[in-house]
């Protein structure tokens, strides 16, 4: 059944128009022009390129056989040989019971068909939101690095779009384990080499210690003491007081004998002992004092040309490289000062052993600190000299990093996707029997009915209907293997284009209910049937109309047969002679719909019964509605005014304006619009921009006025 219409863009309708019928039976009434057309149309010929914009939904597969005008143009107009129409036959007993049980098998098949379809359509309903869930989560990506600095923007080139960003960061694998580096690690290395700040750096020379052979010198542990040989060195020795004697040396004098003792300020010093002292201090001593002059001297050389390049505003120094080579550095220097300190202490006292502080392990703390940054400061130019490798080692490594942050989402998606993809895969399988039994059961049925088809029986109904209306100037007969021909008994050979409206009418309409009884073809296999009639009265008598109505209740709206029937009619008679009188039946089984068109274009709108009204109010519906077309409006009065006074109060149309209010030239366009031969003709309005509402409506009020009849008018435009 069709459970929705949705006609947009098409002729009158401006924008979307929706109708739901729910029952059996669907009546839509509207004025010729207000859009009924349009609907059948549409469902004649849903392919059409016009009505792109229209849509339908139906619960089931479905066959829907529209009368329209459309019909009449394909199957007459153009040839005088009707299509075939295949009915069965009632002699083959049992080839019509077993497409009886076939059929109904086909029907079983067909709902289980159906319910497939549905747990189908709902898993992949599931597997979608899933995927839009975990789409939209992972979306945060593109959100959080095209915004802000977008300094990591270029990672998201060719992946702007939801779909393609998702399967790419699906199609990642996992990393093994938590990589070691983070967003800020990855911005500060893209920022490197891009922008102002993008420039080499100098690699930091390193310390090149040359005191370090002096720092383990062996004289520095050497006893420096002077000769040993004779009574005075033999004492100085044993007391152990060289430097303390060699230190008195300078403040005595070669020239005076005696002289007064540096120590003991007594004239006790004579030449003969200052002589034996200054042989304990010989040449071999002094060439030590030298030696420990000479290294002093190029200690303090080396060291004071230390110069150490502060790396704590270099840009590759991270704090914890910063704080260790300071540590170091200070460290260096204090053991620099302190073995000068030593090596001073040495020469002021040569006697005494001393050991200079090994810088070695400091240098050497400094130096890997300084190879360190200078790796860094290497890879930096080298990333600089090659941007695009560089660029491509941060995008992979920032995939890599948002595959691992966001592996919670993606591997809950995965479960659920290949969970539903495995019921969806089953519910195929089943699909696929399914479909292989019900094209079995429709190859069974199609056999079958090659054996029952013939279109004899739809003759004589055709004929027998003419009859019934009170046809019998002409009939239906066989022509060629599957087709009619009208006859007369004249045998004219066109005869079916001799036929007045009319009469083609009637005999289309019969032809059309033999065509939604039976088949097309002989192999086709029935669907649940949906029945459209669009206007089958607009050029019959009333006794025609009646029995129209009468054949379309009986033979269509009251079997079985058709799932649903749409009637849309201009006639309100038509309209109102289908529709129950019993408003429980009427509630459960008809849908009553109205078309409607004013300057915002054409709508379908519920409609209750109480609202039928007979052509004549209706006029006067309109006529009140600013918003109909003005030839509609100017159609609709000059409807009003013949209809009450030709044949309701029998005078003759034109004297009725003949009265002198009606005169002025107030009225001059509302007088020549009632007044002209044929108001079919109302269109025309179109031509001039003189079209006021209220003066039409001024003068349609005097007419009822000048006449007598304002009691009337006042009535009827309440």
């Amino acid at each position: 059944m069709i459970k929705e219409l949705n006609i947009d863009g098409v002729t009158s309708y401006k924008s979307q128009s929706t109708f739901s019928p729910t029952n059996k039976t669907s009546l839509i009434y509207g004025l010729n022009g207000a859009g009924k057309s349009t609907i059948s149309e549409f469902l004649y010929n849903q392919g059409a390129p016009k009505f792109a914009k229209c849509s339908i939904k139906t619960s089931q597969e479905c066959e829907i056989l529209v009368y329209n005008q459309s019909f009449l143009n394909d199957y007459f107009y153009e040839e005088d040989n009707l299509k075939g129409i295949f009915t069965l036959s009632k002699e083959n007993k049992v080839a019509l019971q077993q497409i009886e049980a076939d059929t109904k098998e086909l029907e079983k098949h067909l709902i289980t068909q159906q319910d497939n379809l549905k747990l189908a359509t709902e898993a992949v309903s599931k597997l979608e939101q899933e995927k839009i869930k975990a789409s939209g989560k992972v979306w945060e990506i593109k959100t959080n690095f095209s915004g802000g600095d977008r300094v990591l923007e270029f990672c998201l080139e060719s992946l702007k779009r939801t779909e393609l960003l998702f399967q790419h960061i699906i199609g990642l694998p996992l990393p093994d384990s938590a990589p070691g580096y983070t967003v800020d690690d990855l911005k500060a290395e893209a920022s490197s080499i891009e922008g102002e700040g993008a420039a080499p750096f100098t690699t930091i020379p390193i310390i090149s210690a040359g005191w370090l052979s002096i720092e383990g010198d062996s004289l520095w542990s050497k006893v420096i003491v002077g000769s040993q040989e004779g009574s005075v060195a033999e004492f100085i020795a044993k007391a152990g007081n060289s430097d303390w004697v060699k230190q008195g040396l300078q403040f005595i004098s070669d020239e005076e004998d005696p002289q007064t003792c540096p120590f003991c300020q007594q004239e006790t010093v004579t030449k003969t002992i200052i002589d034996s002292i200054r042989r304990v201090f010989d040449e071999a001593y002094e060439q030590d004092i030298e030696q420990l002059e000479l290294i002093k001297a190029q200690y303090e050389a080396l060291t004071s040309r230390l110069n150490i390049q502060d790396i704590a505003n270099s840009p590759l120094a991270n704090k914890e490289l910063v704080e260790a080579w300071t540590i170091a550095c200070e460290a260096l220097k204090a053991s620099i000062r302190e073995n000068i300190l030593h090596i001073g202490n040495k020469i002021k006292s040569p006697s005494t052993p001393t050991t200079l502080t090994d810088t070695s392990l400091t240098v050497n703390l400094i130096n890997n600190l300084l190879n360190n940054l200078n790796d860094k400061i290497g890879a930096h130019n080298d990333k600089l000299a090659n941007k695009t490798k560089t660029k491509d080692g941060i995008k992979s490594r920032f995939w890599t990093l948002m595959r691992w942050d966001y592996d919670q989402t993606i591997s809950a998606y995965s479960q659920s996707a290949s969970e539903l993809k495995d019921e969806i895969s089953k519910i195929s399988q089943e699909a696929t029997k399914v479909d292989a039994d019900v094209a079995a059961s429709k190859g069974k049925i199609a056999n079958l009915r090659k054996q029952t088809v013939n279109i004899e029986e739809s003759i004589e109904n055709i004929n027998a209907g003419l009859v019934e209306i009170g046809i019998d100037g002409f009939s239906v007969v066989p022509y060629g293997e599957n087709f009619y021909r009208v006859s007369r008994a004249t045998e004219q050979e066109n005869a079916f284009h001799s036929l007045s409206e009319g009469e083609k009418t009637v005999i289309s309409f019969l032809y059309f209910m033999e065509l939604c009884k039976g088949q097309k073809t002989a192999s086709a296999v029935p669907q649940a049937k949906v029945v459209v009639i669009d206007d089958p009265i607009s050029s019959l008598s009333h006794l025609y109309v009646f029995n129209i109505g009468q054949l379309i209740k009986k033979y269509l709206i009251n079997d079985d047969l058709y799932k649903q029937v749409f009637v849309l009619t201009h006639s309100l008679y038509f309209f109102y002679e289908l529709t129950h009188t019993n408003h429980k039946t009427r509630g459960d089984t008809q849908n009553l719909f109205r078309v409607f068109k004013n300057t915002n274009g054409s709508s379908v709108i519920p409609m209750k019964y109480e609202e039928i009204q007979n052509d004549y109010q209706s006029y006067w519906s309109i006529i009140k509605d600013q918003a109909s077309p003005p030839a509609l409006i100017a159609n609709c009065m000059r409807n009003i005014i013949e209809y009450f006074f030709n044949f309701v109060q029998k005078k003759d149309f034109n004297n009725v304006f003949q009265k002198p209010a009606l005169s002025t030239d107030k009225f001059t366009t509302f007088y020549r619009y009632m007044n002209r031969e044929s108001h079919s003709l109302g269109q025309n309005i179109f031509d001039i921009k003189e079209f006021d509402h209220q003066v039409f409506k001024d003068g349609l009020r005097l007419i009822f006025e000048e006449c007598g009849y304002s009691e009337h008018y006042d009535a009827m435009s309440k």
